[in-house]
């Protein structure tokens, strides 16, 4: 059913004839509706489509909070949603299971990570991280305010964007992982580490760090 709404200005959207009409960044585009029956797709294909239905319910955990906070600006041909999913697409194995967390992008942007990022915890299981990295001489000025943040991975959870306290001219210091960021059992703790400006406008992309 195609819906045709009054104006000039108003968009067209839906189907005619098999052609699809989608919107987009203000523009409409047309293209043919996927003819093919469910049956005659091969074994390759329907593991392609279980990877991809997996991979986009783990973007969908992010459409509300890191999708719109970081990726929308970021994109400039797809939509911020689409380039998060096809940034992330290279962590999940062919069955679609996460094969490599170390992988997962979770910020992305034109500010530049420090050379020599290190995390490690104070103790054993500790709650305390230790983090360090080295000067960048090229950067100054407002630069040297960017914040470090984080998002911790266990047990499947990631957890909210967490401002460290850290800035860039530190160098290094120590925060405290909230018990939400923790794993419910002993196990791998994932995080993920970036910068932000001042005004939260600009990142940088992250880095996966298993401490």
């Amino acid at each position: 059913m195609t819906i045709i709404r009054q104006g000039t200005s108003s968009p067209l959207t839906g189907m005619v004839g098999g052609i699809v009409l989608v919107q987009f960044n203000g523009s409409t585009y047309m293209r043919r509706a996927p003819q093919r029956p469910r049956n005659s797709w091969t074994p390759d294909q329907l593991l392609h489509r279980q990877r991809f239905s997996k991979v986009n319910q783990f973007c969908k955990q992010f459409k509300d909070s890191l999708i719109p906070q970081i990726w929308n600006d970021a994109a400039i041909r797809m939509s911020g949603y689409a380039l998060f999913l096809k940034t992330n697409m290279r962590a999940f194995a062919p069955d679609g299971s996460l094969a490599d967390p170390k992988k997962i992008v979770l910020s992305t942007g034109k500010l530049p990570l420090p050379e020599g990022l290190h995390a490690q915890r104070t103790a054993p299981e500790g709650t305390i991280l230790q983090v360090s990295w080295l000067r960048d001489l090229h950067r100054g000025g407002n630069t040297l305010q960017e914040e470090l943040m984080f998002i911790s991975a266990a047990d499947g959870r990631y957890s909210e964007i967490t401002a460290t306290g850290l800035l860039r001219m530190d160098r290094g210091g120590s925060f405290e992982l909230p018990a939400s960021a923790l794993p419910l059992a002993p196990g791998p703790l994932h995080i993920y580490l970036f910068f932000a400006s001042k005004d939260r406008r600009n990142y940088s992309e992250s880095i996966c760090l298993e401490v």
